[in-house]
């Protein structure tokens, strides 16, 4: 079999209005690269400057060239009788006309790479290429591209040659009734390793097991007493932490930080004394070993169990790579660590297990591409691949699930079940890591994942409030509670009927019941099935009703998610008592079935215990009976109001017909308090950004903490940097402020002067945004004038995801970087390559957002002022979070420049620059500032 592999440029991406400008192409026969086919074509019109800048093909070299029909008889004779190859041979293919798109087989190197190297962390051309050592020449030119897929196709197949045959065994399985090239290249090396080596063939069924691992947890384990009389020396700490001490032996040139001890000290005396202690620890202080430290120190000693609590997955794998392993070399202790995720990120065995007893077409795609994970991966975390969006969705199917979790009755249970190995992990570890919302989640549902313990550390903790938000939100979802009922109906591609109809069919079949006892059954299965049609009714009728009053709100046009706060003044519309009925019934038919569904999982454990007949699907029963249990729940809110407590607001995408609703506290405060904070001996809740004008008061109201007993201490220890020598703060006066002008007048005002401010400084800047719309329109405006400049721009959304376009923007000095939300922090860059920081507007959070109206609306009811309570200490915070982005070493130096002169004009823009560190600053125009913040940073580059 001959594989041609093709590659285009075009000049865009929508096969409808763009067309191609290049063809390559490279023959493979017999493994061997033979033959090539290159030429530019000719397009009817020009091609745009983003497509000259990524390709290097401008209108003048396709000028004389010929058209694409033209062409298309000798392309036709080059792929004639051949396998077309492409990464993402889909696109390409989306440009050829209708017979060869039909009739010529194709493969994917994309969808190859996948299954064959399932842990790279991205499959663009560029990124296999680098990882796999193959040569890319002439990147985004279509030969150079074409012949770098060719290699790359060959080291896949020879991948695919050096497969375990049990793993070969399953892709056959997966790939048994479809006949495409890659299909059948599987088939061709499995019939060949059979032929060659008869005597591997696997009687097992295609379904295998993980490898089980015995040594899959090592370290030391938690001491087996509890010692209530330790106590952590001051002196401890010091001689780990000072000059001269365990840290500068570790370190190599460590900087000795008072900051960092203080705050040690701090942590050890909460362990000791117990109480809450709540730090502010500036950039650069060390805050990570300030706390692990004398935690190590804590649970070694003791004996207690001491949890960790990050926001991000960076900072946990920080502290699982780096931080920990320095604490052990620091303290001279050996302790066990472990990071313990929800159950969500684990695989489920018997979910795994099920599929290949019976595939459902919906997960196949995803199935083969986990086939050589399952095999190799010792703890079942998906967090080990990088899946897409669609990938991530059907990942639920196969993800585990404390609702779909069979628990003893699972014959994975004990033993290779990733999820109780995780528990067993916690169970032995002294340290263990967690994120907020497996925290969250354990303490208020009760997971049951997290092994008990009495101290915890809540770092990047000013997010602590927002991730409460979601865990105690509650949503009604049409398409949701649709596809429930429609498994106890109907069931899924690969079964007859539903749930139900299932048992009721097992039930029929069995001969060793009773007739009474069968009776029984049948008749209250029959019942469910009538109720199944009658919640499907009143379903139907609720979201119907719903749609019909809120859809005149909707925007059919707009492709965003569009949302609206329910008001009392909705409720109190004649429409709503409509609304009101219709859900009031909903309720009381769900209601009906669920205890129904619960007279079947009754009896069918009787007939389990009785005669020993086995009905899985009560398990599954069981799952529904809780999501539908959810359902009702936010009925009992949604339609009386209760808006003293709970916000409601509808969410519309235009995608879907019928919209979605959200139910959500106003406040967390006493759910944390109650559910977190008071059954633990010593809490610390520490990060970079906790306070407003050096008080820690908005965070403590806002999370609870001053409604518990315990004695609760703060500290607020600076950055060591010394920002007055490190930064220059620039604020651009001649802008309009945002609100007073016309959308397009401030974008064009904010687009000049940033091309002025970005020229200025060759590129090495981070623009910060509140919205990727104006990042977006932003953005097309500066792309030509800083491309002319040698500067490319890496706008988040729009030329890639957030870890491609950071990683771009490190590695190209001349470069800038757009950013929205996720932008304003975790953001690391050393050095040079980050000189400017821009923030566009002050980030508040808009008040027509239905948790912060509804948040307004409260302070406003108690004659308070929401604004500076609430929004201003919001928006300072994470004003902090991005200033924090620039400087993070002692030799970095930069300039901080903010384009919305509010904070100059405005009463409160004082706060905003009272929590930020004294600086050199600078007020002026567009033209000042420039020169200025070019003056800044060549005298500071002068210096180093």
């Amino acid at each position: 079999m001959d594989f041609v592999v093709l590659d285009l440029e075009t000049t865009g991406l929508d096969c409808q209005k763009d067309e191609i400008i290049e063809i390559g192409g490279v023959r493979i026969s017999h493994g061997i690269l033979c033959e090539e086919f290159s030429t530019l074509v000719h397009p009817e019109g020009r091609i745009p400057e983003e497509i000259v800048a990524l390709t290097g093909i401008d209108d003048q070299m396709v000028r004389d060239m010929p058209s694409f029909s033209q062409v298309l008889p000798q392309l036709e004779d080059f792929i004639a009788g051949s396998v077309l190859v492409g990464h993402q041979i889909s696109f390409d293919l989306s440009f050829m006309p209708f017979h060869i798109k039909e009739s010529v087989p194709s493969l994917d190197t994309i969808e190859m790479a996948k299954i064959l190297l399932p842990y790279e962390s991205s499959f663009a051309l560029g990124d296999l290429t680098t990882s796999l050592a193959i040569e890319l020449q002439a990147a985004h030119r279509a030969l150079g591209d074409a012949r770098a897929t060719a290699y790359l196709f060959l080291h896949l197949c020879e991948s695919l040659k050096s497969l375990e045959l049990i793993v070969l065994e399953s892709l056959h399985f997966l790939y048994e009734k479809k006949n495409t090239p890659l299909g059948d290249l599987i088939k061709e090396e499995y019939a060949r390793r059979l032929r060659h080596f008869p005597q591997e063939k696997i009687k097992s069924p295609y379904f295998f097991l993980p490898v089980n691992n015995k040594d899959f947890f090592p370290g030391a384990e938690t001491p087996k007493e509890i010692n209530e009389s330790v106590r952590l020396e001051s002196q401890e700490i010091t001689d780990l932490l000072q000059p001269g001490g365990s840290i500068d032996t570790a370190i190599p040139g460590f900087r000795y930080r008072s900051q960092q001890e203080e705050m040690a000290q701090g942590v050890a005396a909460r362990f000791n004394q117990g109480g809450c202690f709540v730090v502010e620890a500036g950039t650069g202080t060390g805050k990570s070993l300030a706390y692990l430290l004398p935690a190590v120190l804590w649970s070694v000693k003791s004996g207690h169990k001491v949890v960790v609590s990050t926001h991000t997955i960076n900072l946990q794998e920080q502290l699982i790579k780096k931080d920990i392993p320095l604490a052990k070399e620091i303290t001279g202790r050996d302790f066990s660590a472990a990071i313990i995720k929800g159950r969500g990120h684990y695989l489920c065995l018997r979910k795994w297990e099920d599929f290949f007893k019976e595939p459902n077409e919906e997960l196949l795609p995803l199935i083969r591409r986990l086939v050589l994970w399952a095999r190799d991966t010792r703890t079942g975390d998906i967090d080990e691949l990088s899946l897409n969006k669609k990938e991530m969705s059907q990942w639920k199917g196969l993800a585990a699930g404390s609702e779909t979790c069979f628990n003893t009755k699972c014959r994975f249970y004990r033993g290779q079940c990733f999820v109780s190995q995780a528990r067993k992990m916690g169970e032995q570890a002294q340290l263990v890591i967690v994120n907020h919302s497996l925290l969250l989640a354990n303490a208020v549902v009760g997971d049951n994942i997290l092994p008990d313990y009495k101290y915890l550390i809540i770092d990047e903790a000013h997010h602590l409030e927002q991730e409460a938000e979601k865990q105690f939100s509650l949503a009604i979802n049409y398409y949701e509670l649709l596809g429930l009922l429609q498994k106890l109906q109907r069931g899924n591609l690969t079964r007859s009927g539903g749930i139900l109809q299932q048992i009721m069919a097992k039930i029929n079949k069995w001969t060793g019941l009773d007739q009474d006892t069968k009776d029984e059954l049948i008749q209250v299965l029959t019942e469910a099935k009538e109720g199944v049609e009658l919640s499907l009714a009143s379903l139907r009728e609720f979201f119907q009703m719903f749609s019909d009053y809120f859809g005149s709100h909707w925007s059919e046009n707009e492709t965003y998610v569009q949302t609206l706060r329910i008001l009392p003044q909705h409720r109190n519309h004649h429409h709503w008592m409509g609304i009101s009925a219709s859900g009031e019934n909903l309720s009381l038919q769900l209601r009906n079935l669920i205890m129904l569904m619960g007279k079947i999982g009754e009896k069918a454990q009787i007939i389990e215990t009785e005669f020993g007949m086995e009905i899985k699907e009560i398990q599954e029963l069981k799952v529904l009976m809780e999501k539908m249990h959810q359902v009702v729940q936010s009925l009992t809110i949604l339609l009386p109001g209760r808006e003293e407590s709970y916000v409601s607001w509808v969410e519309y995408s235009g995608q879907q017909y019928f919209p979605m609703i959200h139910i959500s506290p106003v406040e967390v405060k006493d759910q944390l308090q109650s559910y977190l904070f008071a059954s633990k001996s010593a809490v610390i809740l520490t990060s970079a950004t906790l306070t407003v004008e050096n008080s820690f008061d908005y965070f403590i109201e806002s999370i609870g903490l001053s409604l518990g007993d315990a004695p609760l201490h703060t500290l607020k220890v600076p950055s060591p940097f010394n920002y007055q020598e490190q930064v220059l703060l620039g604020i651009i006066s001649d802008l309009p402020q945002p609100g007073a002008a016309s959308d397009f007048l401030l974008i064009d005002h904010v687009a000049k002067a940033l091309v002025q401010l970005i020229t200025a400084t060759r590129g090495r800047t981070l623009v910060l945004f509140t919205s990727h719309h104006q990042l977006k329109q932003v953005y097309e405006q500066i792309y030509r004038p800083l491309k002319q400049e040698g500067i490319t721009i890496y706008a988040h959304g729009v030329t890639g995801n957030r870890n491609r376009i950071l990683e771009g923007f490190k590695n190209n000095e001349h470069s800038v970087m757009l950013g929205a939300n996720s932008f304003w922090e975790g953001i690391d860059v050393v050095g040079e390559a980050l000189s400017l920081v821009v923030i566009v507007k002050l980030p508040f959070w808009p008040p027509s957002l239905p948790t912060v109206s509804a948040r307004l609306d409260r302070y406003k009811e108690r004659r308070l002022n929401g604004f500076r309570r609430y929004s201003l200490p919001q928006a300072i915070i994470r004003f902090k979070q991005g200033f924090g982005r620039l400087i993070r070493s002692h030799s970095d130096y930069g300039a901080f420049c903010i384009l919305d002169k509010r904070i100059i004009e405005k009463n409160y823009g004082k706060t905003f620059l009272k929590s930020l560190p004294g600086m050199t600053t600078v007020v002026g125009t567009t033209n000042e500032l420039t020169e200025a913040i070019h003056q800044w940073l060549n005298k500071k580059g002068g210096e180093l």
